[in-house]
């Protein structure tokens, strides 16, 4: 199972398990604990110093009696997070001790994100923005040309409500990436061009995309983040790499990759981890927790799933637009990684880097 006491929807309106009691949440967890090895994932208010602790607190209270699995999200991974890092280490310790079988996530990979002026969520603490970026296509470049709403809308984001995790507080972290009609420019911050331009940030982002479409997306710059510290928690033997939302925020950013980015950037680049300590990151410890008994190592009588590579061969490659959707949308993908060979249940599914066309798999299930 699971949930989360962080998000709220476009309107800034709180998602329903944000209003849930803790008879709610322990009536499911009851649930749970009839069916021995399975887990709760869990995302705190992360981004709120104050709220952490008794975040993960109040699920470690209602899982641990029930000896309920749990994961939690996260231990802060960027520089300019270090003032939280030691709280949550120290809170991932707390609960360890207390004998509460919680796993905090650990992030690897900079997060890239891209953002788009289709639909989204970018702009849900600046009124004026959050409504024109939900609203209809139709009327959105009428809309940014008129002066009564350019008004609002510079009024809005000046006096927004400011979040450590927002880009909005950060315009020079926000890069123009992709023109729908290559005007440009791009390759340059939204800050930078705003003073490059003499204008108002609101009102600077408001002629970009006039002048390039509202298919056109801004890219966050990555963050700076503490890798010795990061390695340090990987090689500890209850914390998890698993949060890369690979399948979810499909026109936000392309989370696979992030098992390569561990093997190229933390083995071979930097040597931080040895190739074993990353892979069983990747493989047997995440097995182990969601209780995959018949894989994760290579042993007689197990799953036989494998990946072959070289070191000096995979690479994270650069996200691309494809229009492949079912209704004919478009998602972020990634080209493959140079790994030579993936193999289920002992069946190639690819070599030399090229499908084989088998198709050996199955629902994966725990197993004592």
């Amino acid at each position: 199972m699971s949930t989360n006491v962080f998000d709220k929807d476009r309107y800034l309106k709180l998602v329903p398990t944000r209003l849930a009691e803790d008879a709610e949440f322990e009536a499911l967890v009851d649930v749970l604990a009839k069916h021995p090895g399975a887990t709760l994932q869990m995302i705190t208010r992360f981004n709120e110093p104050e709220n952490i602790d008794a975040d993960v607190e109040r699920f470690a209270n209602i899982c641990g009696p029930r000896g309920v699995r749990g994961q939690w999200t996260a231990i802060p991974s960027t520089v300019r997070e270090d003032y939280l890092r030691e709280q949550t280490i120290a809170l991932h310790r707390r609960i360890r001790e207390s004998g509460v079988d919680f796993w905090p996530n650990v992030p690897h990979k900079p997060l890239e994100p891209f953002f788009n002026f289709e639909r989204a969520l970018t702009f849900q603490r600046v009124a004026a923005w959050n409504e024109w970026i939900n609203g209809p296509a139709e009327t959105k470049l009428d809309i940014l040309a008129d002066p009564e709403w350019r008004a609002r809308a510079r009024e809005d984001y000046d006096n927004r409500v400011s979040s450590s995790t927002s880009r909005l507080d950060r315009p020079e972290s926000l890069i123009f990436a992709i023109s729908e009609t290559g005007a440009g420019p791009l390759d340059i911050s939204w800050r930078a061009y705003a003073e490059q331009e003499g204008k108002h940030l609101s009102d600077a982002l408001a002629d970009w995309i006039l002048a390039n479409g509202i298919k056109s997306c801004m890219k966050g710059i990555p963050d700076d983040f503490d890798e010795p510290v990061i390695a340090d928690l990987f090689k500890e033997p209850h914390t998890l790499t698993n949060i890369n939302d690979s399948g979810a925020h499909l026109q936000l950013f392309c989370g696979s990759g992030e098992n390569v980015y561990l093997l190229t950037r933390f083995v071979r680049d930097t040597g931080l981890l040895s190739v074993e300590e990353a892979v069983h990151n990747l493989t047997g410890k995440l097995a182990g927790f969601f209780g995959l008994g018949d894989r994760g190592v290579i042993a007689p009588g197990k799953a036989g799933d494998l990946a072959v590579f070289a070191l000096d061969e995979i690479e994270v490659r650069p996200e691309v637009k494809l229009y492949d959707n079912p209704d004919g949308s478009w998602r972020f993908s990634r080209g493959n990684s140079g790994v030579r060979a993936t193999v289920v249940g002992g069946v190639p599914t690819v070599l030399a880097a090229e499908p084989t066309g088998a198709r050996p798999g199955t629902m994966i299930g725990r197993s004592n």
